[in-house]
């Protein structure tokens, strides 16, 4: 009987739905002079995107530098409501050079202390005065209560 229910707890773990990296379409660029190459986030290919509180997604941005850095600003800001909120701002120490390919890798556990519903997010790096990336997407942020809610 134990074995059975190990195996059946090992059966639910292996088929138990693992988070999804989706290709992102219909980002707006906001004055990139690098090469956005692609844009992955988790459980998300359509703008917008659908952020539950309480749960984390990755966001990685592909891309080639217009110029040589040695360092480089990230951040990420949330615009809710006519309030713009960074959520993430640093820098990064990394030595990048234009001809190569590079991944800027977040992950956002969303709070929803900055609003819910439609929000818009932008993610920058730059460096030397220069903008590599810069991207705004929309996302819902949804709260889990009005999910559970609906499932009722």
């Amino acid at each position: 009987m134990l074995r059975l229910a190990v195996f059946a707890l090992l059966v639910a773990a292996a088929s138990a739905k693992a988070p999804v990296l989706g290709k992102v379409e219909g980002i707006s660029d906001c004055g990139s002079q690098g090469n956005v190459l692609e844009v992955r986030v988790t459980d998300c290919t359509t703008l917008p995107c659908d952020f539950l509180v309480g749960q984390t997604y990755q966001i990685e941005v592909d891309f080639e530098p217009s110029v040589e850095h040695s360092e480089l600003l990230a951040v990420a800001t949330i615009f809710s409501g006519g309030v713009n909120v960074d959520i993430f701002k640093e820098f990064i120490p990394a030595a990048v050079s234009p001809g190569n390919a590079y991944t800027l890798a977040y992950p956002w556990t969303v709070h929803g202390d900055h609003g819910f519903g439609n929000i818009a997010l932008r993610i920058n790096l730059s460096g030397s005065g220069v903008t590599e990336l810069c991207g705004i997407a929309t996302a819902n942020v949804i709260e889990t209560q009005r999910i559970t809610r609906k499932l009722l």
